[in-house]
């Protein structure tokens, strides 16, 4: 009976033993955590359809000079990526991939993309047809693609860079919307966006000629381009910026799907809010860069590496009223596959 109890009482201690070294975090009376999750896509095919007529080699020379920044999102998020060229001249070469050597596309893995990319970029020159029928182009080069250019299941994400609205694409604006979106098959319109990079609405812009400032180069107003990003749920930008570098950031981070905005469940007491990002333990360093603290705990049961991100509007983390939202900046974005944790009270009326 002795022996009995003393068994008893050991197993009793060491269950109690086992129960202390499982740590628990205990909120504080009143205060909620929400967990917001980061997108966790690993696949994209993009298409650029970039305008070879006259005046555009200032533009092109934007384009090859901030590729690289577009590429860094897609590397840092560790994405699978499938990249095509092709021209807005149909006239000749209707839907010919340009570059990427003989499969015609670019794809993750590949020696000195952002350099191949370049090159085909400033490759295609500016004596192309004036007839700039970018829509047409992009409709067409997604008819038949290359050999395994387009994967099940994979985003796509279209990009037009062009002086032109493209009143030279026959068809009406819906016939290019549906075809946008029915491109990765029925069911998988969530998966389509497309952006453009063009004339400013509603009077469109003028940029330096940089090899001879008397001249400017004019880009039309892009309405018909800009209607149709907004309804694909892309983004529009100027083609009269002096750099392309904020544009190809937000390209990059848009077509990695990754999101900058994350809703609240509660209105918080801003006196109580405390963000964090647990990112998954492979991910890429360059991609916590803007962190202002990190923690490992990779060895803990909700295994990741905790980045405690700055509140700033550069590089950091912001509230916004209006969508009861936290916003990311710049190089504070969430990476892949990560979680955001926002620790609050709610506001009390």
């Amino acid at each position: 009976m002795l022996r009995s109890r003393l068994l008893a009482c050991a197993c009793a201690l060491a269950v109690l033993s086992c129960q202390r070294e499982k740590l628990q975090r205990v909120l504080p009376e009143g205060v909620r955590v929400d967990l917001l999750p980061q997108s966790s896509r690993a696949q994209l095919d993009t298409l650029f359809v970039v305008d070879n007529a006259d005046h555009i080699q200032p533009h092109q020379q934007k384009v090859a000079q901030s590729f690289s920044r577009f590429l860094t999102y897609l590397d840092q998020n560790q994405i699978d990526y499938h990249i095509g060229l092709v021209s807005t001249d149909v006239t000749n070469q209707p839907a010919q991939y340009l570059g990427g050597g003989s499969k015609r596309y670019f794809a993750a893995g590949d020696t000195d993309v952002a350099q191949g990319v370049a090159a085909a970029v400033l490759g295609l020159g500016d004596k192309g047809s004036p007839v700039e029928a970018a829509l047409q182009q992009l409709e067409l080069s997604l008819r038949q693609p290359p050999v395994g250019f387009l994967r099940p299941g994979a985003a796509l994400f279209l990009v037009a860079v062009t002086d032109d609205d493209d009143p030279w694409s026959p068809g009406e604006d819906l016939f290019y919307y549906r075809a946008i979106k029915q491109a990765k098959g029925a069911g998988n319109d969530g998966l389509v966006t497309f952006s453009a990079i063009a004339g400013d609405v509603p009077n469109g812009c003028t940029l330096r000629d940089p090899q001879n400032p008397a001249n400017s180069f004019v880009a039309d107003p892009a309405a018909r381009l800009k209607g149709l990003a907004l309804q694909t749920g892309g983004v529009f930008h100027s083609l009269c910026d002096p750099s392309f570098d904020a544009v190809f950031d937000q390209l990059g981070a848009t077509a990695a799907g990754l999101k900058r905005a994350f809703r609240l469940a509660k209105v918080p007491d801003l006196a109580t809010l405390v963000v964090s990002v647990r990112a998954p333990c492979n991910v890429q360093p360059a991609a916590l860069a803007a962190c202002v603290q990190k923690s490992d705990e990779c060895g803990e049961p909700t295994a990741a590496i905790v980045c405690t991100p700055r509140q700033a509007a550069v590089d950091g983390w912001s509230y916004d009223a209006a969508t009861n939202s936290l916003l990311f900046a710049g190089a504070s974005l969430p990476p892949r596959g990560s979680l955001v944790e926002a620790q609050y009270k709610e506001r009390t009326p």
